[in-house]
C-alpha cells in the first residue's frame, strides 16, 4: 500500500498544483474587480461631484453666489479646512479677496470678514498670487512653516498673517504625525490668463487619495475660472450695450442740431447730406437765413474722432451762429469763434470751417475759409470747375489770428459745393485714394442739373470708388445752386 501510495503522490500533487493556482487566479481576479470597482466608484464620485459643482453654477446668475456656492461645497466634496477665493481686478491691477469659507472671522484668531473683503493685493503684497499669476501652473507646499515665506506677513487683522501667525497647528496634524496640512493654491485661468486664485488647505491625510482629491479641486478651480470669465463677458457686454445707447442716443442730439430740411429760396436750390464714419460725427454743416435776404452758409470738420469731436462740434457750430448775428463779414465772424475757442477749449482740439454769406437778390458770395478745402464753383456758362481760394488757419490753434476774405457772384445755372475732406480722402479697396481730380472730374462730368442731382451724382461716385471699404472718414456735402 505504502509503495501504491508514493506512486500516486505525484499525481495528487500535481493536483493539489493546479488547485492552488486557480484559487491564486480567481483571487488574483477578485482583487483586480474589487479595484476596479473601487476605480469605477471614485470616478463616479467624480463625476457626482463636479456634477454638483455645475449645477450649482448654473442656477446661480451672480458671480458672487457662484463663488460662495464654491467654496463652501469644497470642504463636502473634499475634505479641506477651509477655501478662499481671490479675483484679479485689471482695472485696479490688484488681487481682491472675493469669497471665503471654513475660517470663522472676527475675534482673535481670525480677521473681520467684512473688512478682509475690501483688502486689495497689488503685485509684490503676496508672493504666493504672484506666483500662481506669472507661472499659471498649481503650488502645492505641504509644510505648515513653510507658508511664511509665501504669503504677506505684517497686517494685524489680515486674514493671511492670521493664517501664518495667530493660529495655531494641532499636534495630531504635525508633520511628524505623518498628516501634515498642505496649502494648495490653483490659477483660476482660461486659455492662459489668470482671472483669479484659489487657496485651499488639506486638512485629511495626503494618503492614496489625493491623486483624485486633486483631480477634483482642479476641475472645480476650473469651473470657478469658466464662472468669473462669464461674468467678465457679461459685464463687458453691458457695458458694450450701454456705451452704445449712449452713443446712439448723442448722435441723435447731434443731429438734432443740424438742419433736416433745406430752405425754399426764390431762384435758389439747397441740397446737403452728412454721413458719420462713426455713431458721432466731428463734421458739421448748417444754413441760416441772415437780414437782407441773406443767408449764411457752414461747413466744418473737427480735427477728431469720436465723442469728443462731437462736443467740440457742437460746441463750434453755436458760436458760429451767435456771431454771425453780431458781425458782417464771415472772416469777423470766424476771427471772433477762434478767440472764444481758444479760450474755452483743451489744447489739441481745432476745427476747420469754411463760412460764406449768400446774397440771394445779387447773387454775391462772400467767403473766408480757416484751413478748410476750398469750396468749388460750377459755371454753367464756361463749363469750368473754379476752386475758390484757401487761405486761414484751422480755428482753436492761436489766438488773435487775421482771416481773409474773399467774394464771387454766381450766375444763373453757376453750382457751389462744399465738402469735408472725408470726400476726397475716402478709400478704395485696394487702397487709392478718391482724390481732389476725381471729385472735380465728377463734378464736370454731371453737366447742368438741380443742386439735388449734383449732391447725388457726387455721392454716388464716392460711393461706388469705396465700394465694400467702410467710411474712414465723415463725409458732409452741401451744394447751392443758382436756377436758370
Amino acid at each position: 500500500m505504502l509503495l501504491d501510495n508514493q506512486a500516486g503522490w505525484p499525481g495528487l500533487q500535481e493536483e493539489w498544483l493546479a488547485m492552488m493556482l486557480g484559487i491564486a487566479h480567481q483571487t488574483a481576479t477578485a482583487i483586480e474587480n474589487a479595484r476596479l470597482l473601487e476605480a469605477r466608484q471614485q470616478e463616479a464620485y467624480v463625476s457626482a461631484a463636479l456634477l454638483q459643482v455645475a449645477q450649482a453654477i448654473v442656477s446661480l446668475n451672480e458671480l458672487d453666489d457662484i463663488l460662495r456656492a464654491i467654496v463652501r461645497i469644497m470642504p463636502m466634496l473634499v475634505g479641506v479646512e477651509w477655501c478662499v477665493i481671490f479675483v484679479w481686478d485689471e482695472q485696479q491691477g490688484a488681487f481682491r479677496p472675493a469669497q471665503m469659507y471654513g475660517i470663522t472671522p472676527g475675534g482673535q484668531n481670525g480677521p473681520d470678514q467684512a473688512l478682509w473683503l475690501t483688502r486689495r493685493y497689488a503685485p509684490g503684497d503676496f508672493p504666493l498670487l504672484d506666483a500662481l499669476r506669472d507661472s499659471d501652473e498649481l503650488i502645492a507646499v505641504d509644510a505648515f512653516s513653510s507658508w511664511k515665506d509665501l504669503v504677506p506677513l505684517g497686517f494685524a487683522s489680515d486674514f493671511v498673517a492670521y493664517l501664518c501667525s495667530a493660529r495655531e497647528v494641532p499636534a495630531d496634524q504635525s508633520a511628524e504625525s505623518g498628516a501634515p496640512r498642505a496649502l494648495l493654491a490653483l490659477p483660476l485661468s482660461v486659455k492662459g490668463e489668470v482671472l483669479g486664485v484659489m487657496l485651499v488647505e488639506e486638512s485629511v491625510p495626503l494618503g492614496p487619495y489625493r491623486e483624485r482629491r486633486l483631480e477634483i479641486i482642479t476641475s472645480i478651480a476650473q469651473q470657478a475660472a469658466l464662472a468669473i470669465q462669464n461674468d467678465l463677458l457679461q459685464r463687458e457686454m453691458a457695458e458694450r450695450e450701454h456705451l452704445e445707447r449712449e452713443l446712439q442716443l448723442a448722435h441723435d442730439i447731434q443731429q438734432a442740431f443740424l438742419p433736416t430740411q433745406a430752405p425754399q429760396l426764390t431762384g435758389w436750390e439747397l441740397a446737403f447730406s452728412w454721413q458719420a464714419a462713426r455713431q458721432v460725427a466731428g463734421d458739421f454743416y448748417d444754413f441760416f437765413e441772415l437780414p437782407d435776404r441773406r443767408m449764411g452758409l457752414v461747413i466744418g470738420d473737427v480735427a477728431d474722432k469720436g465723442m469728443p469731436a462731437a462736443l467740440f462740434m457742437t460746441l463750434a457750430r453755436t458760436l458760429v451762429r451767435a456771431e454771425a448775428l453780431e458781425a458782417e463779414s464771415p472772416a469777423a465772424v470766424l476771427a471772433r469763434v477762434n478767440d472764444l475757442l481758444v479760450a474755452n477749449t483743451q489744447q489739441g482740439m481745432f476745427v476747420t470751417i469754411a463760412y460764406a454769406i449768400l446774397s440771394l437778390e445779387t447773387g454775391q458770395l462772400a467767403y473766408a475759409s480757416a484751413g478748410h478745402p476750398p469750396p468749388l464753383v460750377w459755371r454753367l456758362r464756361s463749363r469750368k470747375l473754379e476752386p475758390l481760394e484757401k487761405r486761414g488757419m484751422a480755428l482753436g490753434v492761436l489766438e488773435g489770428i487775421h482771416q481773409e476774405e474773399h467774394t464771387v457772384w454766381l450766375e444763373p445755372g453757376d453750382h457751389v459745393v462744399f465738402y469735408t475732406d472725408g470726400i476726397t480722402e475716402a478709400f478704395s479697396p485696394q487702397g487709392g485714394i478718391y482724390g481732389d481730380e476725381r471729385l472735380a472730374e465728377t463734378i464736370q462730368g454731371a453737366g447742368s442739373g438741380s443742386a439735388q442731382d449734383l449732391l447725388a451724382v457726387i455721392n454716388e461716385s464716392v460711393i461706388a470708388f469705396m465700394g465694400d471699404q467702410p467710411c474712414s472718414d465723415d463725409m458732409t456735402l452741401m451744394v447751392v445752386h443758382r436756377s436758370n
